[in-house]
């Protein structure tokens, strides 16, 4: 309903062995018209998950994901180099802008 499309697309009625179902992809809900955040489009990917066992167990896990970004997700992603050390993010500003400083003097 987010995207408009199916999440596997219309291959998931003919995938009826195990190992077919292996193959499906997802497609993610995220694109540039909408603005869904990455966590939501990975509790979505777990919710539908081909294999019930990769599924969540109960229904009210999934409404918290959907309400707030799980903690193995936060886990996942990588934080901005600002916030991991912003010490090394302001030598490579400081070295830029000491190259264009340069640069322009020796014109």
């Amino acid at each position: 309903m987010l995207s408009g499309r199916f999440p596997y697309g219309t291959q998931v009625p003919k995938a009826k062995t195990a190992a077919a179902q292996r193959r499906l992809s997802y497609r993610s809900v995220l694109d540039e018209e909408r603005e869904i955040p990455a966590w939501v489009d990975e509790t979505l990917k777990k919710a539908v998950h081909p294999d019930p066992w990769k599924r969540y167990d109960e229904l009210s896990e999934f409404v918290v994901d959907l309400r707030r970004p799980s903690q193995a997700f936060l886990n996942r992603t990588r934080p901005p180099l600002l916030a991991r050390n912003p010490v090394l993010f302001w030598q490579g500003v400081s070295l830029t802008l000491s190259l264009v400083i340069v640069l322009l003097l020796a014109q």
